[in-house]
């Protein structure tokens, strides 16, 4: 009686909600408890209604949706923890309050951690019933707030990595297949990059005449600005394939690249060349690249001492060439700086390259060979590896792909 003439004693005014009153359930098995803060809670504005039983307040939550139901934790047929699971798993955004006679913390433990927002010990004042549906409505708003915010985020993220998906499958698209072989040589090349897009790149091309062009470029920095550079460099470098002499055609692919690296801030490292299977002569540029290994047969090593500087680091760069002749059983592997993650010993130029590379049957052995692991981890840097190996003339058939595999 004393509840009753507490809520009695209220002044009611009417709540504004928006979209209509917030519907709410009171499950109470206190019929003339429940009625009374049915009655208190209408009068402020909101839709109430109520439930004697679990089996009742089942049948209601199952037929209708709440913005919270406040929830009796003992019921005449069953527990309130019981009922509460299922009103989360039936209905996840109702608020849920336990509201139990007993003052017992293990009890109000409990409720929480099966997905209560509270739990409150009766007897319940008409204020505190008020500001108890008021504040949970509250916290319900905002954590469904939360979550839509969060499924947007989340659906963001998904497109924008769908879309960094395709463009990486572009990318990719762009480098040319590997092993490739042609009467008097073969080139491979392996590509891992350290995320969806690479600032690294491989290419190679067949001229007008018989040689061939290769390049192994390293764009500053990762990311999608650093793929963007790269898809740039190896177009200007295509579009100046005919110019002689080989520093000249560089020289003339930095001034298309300029504008795009001083933009972005950015630079170019690069090792370009071309090969005459026919003389065994390679012609090459290394621009701030530094890591080409030339290997003569099984047992010599040789570095190629010609360097500049990397392309667009200084605006009047002149680029020099060098010149070498690879002999049938010669093999020429450059690589990207990201490779000396995985063989850190390689930073040394006068340090030999492994024994089981020299002896590897192919260059596409050779490559895989060098950077094996480089799939098998978190990468701080892409990793590319290009190998060109001498065969002489006359040592194969028509120009063709030796297997089908993905570039890398």
């Amino acid at each position: 009686m004393a509840e009753r003439r507490e809520f009695s004693r209220l002044d009611c005014f009417a709540v504004n909600q928006k979209g209509g009153p917030e519907r709410l359930l009171i499950v109470e098995d206190e019929e003339a408890l429940a009625r009374v803060m049915a009655r208190t809670l209408r009068s402020r504005g909101f839709e109430a209604e109520v439930a004697l039983t679990g089996a009742e307040a089942r049948e209601l939550f199952q037929a209708n949706r709440y913005a919270l139901a406040l929830l009796d934790v003992r019921l005449p047929d069953e527990s309130g923890y019981s009922l509460l699971e299922e009103l989360r798993a039936v209905q996840p955004d109702t608020a849920v309050v336990m509201i139990s006679g007993v003052d017992d913390p293990e009890l109000g433990k409990a409720a929480l951690e099966h997905g209560a927002y509270a739990y409150h010990v009766k007897p319940v004042g008409a204020t505190q019933l008020y500001l108890l549906v008021v504040n949970n409505l509250r916290r319900r708003s905002l954590e469904m707030e939360n979550r839509a915010i969060v499924a947007r985020l989340e659906g963001v993220v998904a497109e924008r990595a769908e879309q960094m998906r395709r463009a990486a499958e572009l990318q990719a698209g762009m480098l040319p297949p590997s092993p490739f072989r042609e009467d008097g040589f073969e080139v491979a090349a392996h590509f891992t990059p350290a995320r969806e897009m690479s600032g690294d790149f491989y290419d190679w091309h067949r001229d007008g005449d018989s040689r061939v062009t290769l390049s192994l470029g390293d764009v500053m920095g990762k990311g999608l600005i650093a793929s963007l550079m790269m898809a740039t460099a190896r177009a200007a470098l295509r579009g100046v394939a005919a110019v002689e002499p080989l520093d000249a055609g560089v020289k003339q692919a930095e001034s298309v690249m300029s504008l795009a690296l001083e933009v972005n801030d950015a630079y170019v490292t690069l090792f370009h060349c071309t090969f005459d299977p026919q003389t065994g002569e390679l012609a090459y540029v290394d621009a701030g690249h530094g890591h080409a290994r030339l290997l003569r047969g099984g047992n010599a090593q040789e570095l190629l001492p010609l360097r500049s500087a990397p392309i667009g680091m200084f605006p009047d760069t002149q680029y020099v060439s060098g010149r070498v002749t690879m002999n049938p059983g010669d093999s020429l592997v450059v690589f990207s700086d990201g490779l000396l993650d995985l063989r850190p010993d390689l930073a040394t130029k006068e340090v030999q390259l492994p024994g089981d590379v020299r002896r590897a049957g192919s260059a596409q052995e050779m490559v895989d060979i060098l950077a094996r692991g480089a799939r098998d981890r978190a990468l701080a840097d892409d990793v590319t590896v290009l190998a060109l190996r001498c065969l002489g003339p006359g040592s194969s058939g028509p120009s063709d792909v030796l297997e089908s595999r993905q570039p890398g």
